[in-house]
């Protein structure tokens, strides 16, 4: 019961136009938001490629880039993807849209980490971006049971 009444409330901050700050859980926007990470929702209400927005999936709060806006029967629709998918979201209106991510809050970076956010801004747009992604932490993981092994 709290939790659906923290995330209530936070919908309701949004929609009175106050900036909201929470945690957050998944790997789908890797490497630039990483699990535990405080991103801080702004509730703007216009949006452009690029931007990531904060939106409701059902009872689920999704937090992913734009990819693609356009227009349908008159209605916008913004089409999001996960930075570190390979799959389009379902698209969403402005209505589903709780706001903008405007900041996001990192406690320590690690080196290999900032190689990723480094190069992360070149391959954000594209689907070269997952499987970079991908290949750099199998290869982490490689070297990491190498070392063990030594």
């Amino acid at each position: 019961m709290g939790i659906s009444l923290l995330k209530h409330t936070t919908g309701e901050l949004l929609a009175e136009g106050m900036d909201v700050r929470i945690s957050t859980s998944g790997q789908s926007m890797f490497p630039l938001i990483k699990t535990g990470e405080r991103i801080i929702i702004s509730a703007k209400r216009t949006y452009a490629i690029g931007d990531i927005i904060v939106y409701k999936l059902g009872s689920a709060t999704v937090c992913h880039r734009i990819v693609k806006v356009f227009d349908s029967c008159g209605v916008q629709y913004y089409q999001t993807r996960g930075d570190s998918f390979l799959h389009l979201d379902e698209p969403v209106t402005v209505d589903e849209i709780l706001g903008r991510v405007t900041r996001i809050e990192r406690d320590n970076v690690t080196i290999p980490r900032r190689i990723l956010l480094l190069i992360h801004s070149v391959l954000s747009h594209g689907r070269l971006s997952a499987v970079v992604i991908t290949m750099l932490i199998k290869l982490r993981a490689l070297f990491s049971s190498a070392k063990k092994q030594i």
